[in-house]
């Protein structure tokens, strides 16, 4: 598949969901060299999409998580260079296999090195967000149904009130690290599918994150659609591509091959994300 169709994309997701839900009272456990968990259900899913979305000879790529540590240096340029799938067939993995619910699916499109169209679902509660040219769909649904792209409707950002009421999202080093001197709540799902998909609903008032590229491609699609504030701590954008830039793509890189080049902050203004930011000031 190399064009995006949106309800093409809903039933991948929602194939994707119905694979992990399949396994998620038994997950089968793996480590990596890395010491982080893989379950038979990423490589599932992986497998599944792969049918569909890498198809090298006609000009479709595939960059997921599970598998881009064996393609070729080849395979990847030209996909960068061309039409590329970015997808995290289970984003949260250590919450899925641990029978936590903050975890997700991530699919993306980029041409020519650009991040065009992108899609998260949440199987446990649901959600569903899908891009389609310059809008962003929303639905609620089940793996079993028949036809999820006719449930999706047009969304817009959310508006949101600046205060010490609102949760702010987290990756897991940041609280680790601890520094906040705000009163809000803080959440380290250890899931940005789960993270962006209520932040862009309006449930989080910001998100932190240094994240890898197929963590955040689909969400940074859709952010960048409704008008969200997406850029590094250090005030440098952060968009929708995917260049040295923004990202480290060296082949040298090793582990943090595809890493984001900085801590970033997500949230739907500047006033959101200038308040956050204010909070760890002097943090390092």
């Amino acid at each position: 598949m190399t064009i995006w169709n949106k309800d093409e994309v809903a039933r991948l997701l929602l194939e994707s969901g119905k694979i992990a839900l399949g396994h998620f009272d038994t997950p089968v456990r793996e480590y990596k060299s890395d010491a982080t968990v893989v379950t038979q259900a990423d490589r599932e899913i992986e497998a599944a999409l792969a049918v569909t979305l890498d198809r090298p000879e006609e000009g479709s790529y595939l960059i997921g998580e599970e598998t881009q540590e064996g393609r070729s240096e080849a395979y990847i340029q030209a996909g960068l260079a061309g039409t590329a799938w970015i997808i995290d067939p289970i984003d949260g993995t250590a919450s899925y296999a641990n029978h936590f619910p903050m975890w997700g699916v991530s699919i993306a499109l980029a041409r020519r090195g650009i991040i065009t169209e992108g899609a998260l679902y949440l199987p446990i509660g649901g959600d569903m967000l899908v891009s389609d040219g310059p809008e962003v769909y929303h639905c609620r649904t089940g793996v079993d149904d028949p036809d999820p792209g006719s449930s999706l409707r047009r969304i817009a950002r959310p508006d949101t009130k600046v205060d010490g009421r609102r949760v702010i999202a987290l990756a897991q080093g940041y609280v680790k690290r601890g520094g906040f001197s705000g009163k809000n709540a803080l959440h380290a799902t250890g899931s940005a599918v789960f993270s962006l998909v209520h932040l862009i609903l309006g449930n989080y008032l910001a998100y932190r994150a240094n994240l890898k590229v197929w963590d955040l491609a689909g969400g940074i699609a859709l952010l960048s659609k409704l008008g969200f504030t997406s850029r590094f701590e250090d005030g440098r954008p952060f968009g929708t591509a995917i260049d040295e830039a923004t990202y480290r793509l060296g082949a040298d890189e090793g582990p943090r091959r595809w890493k984001a080049r900085g801590k970033v902050i997500f949230a739907p203004t500047d006033e959101a994300a200038d308040y956050v930011l204010a909070c760890y000031s002097g943090v390092k």
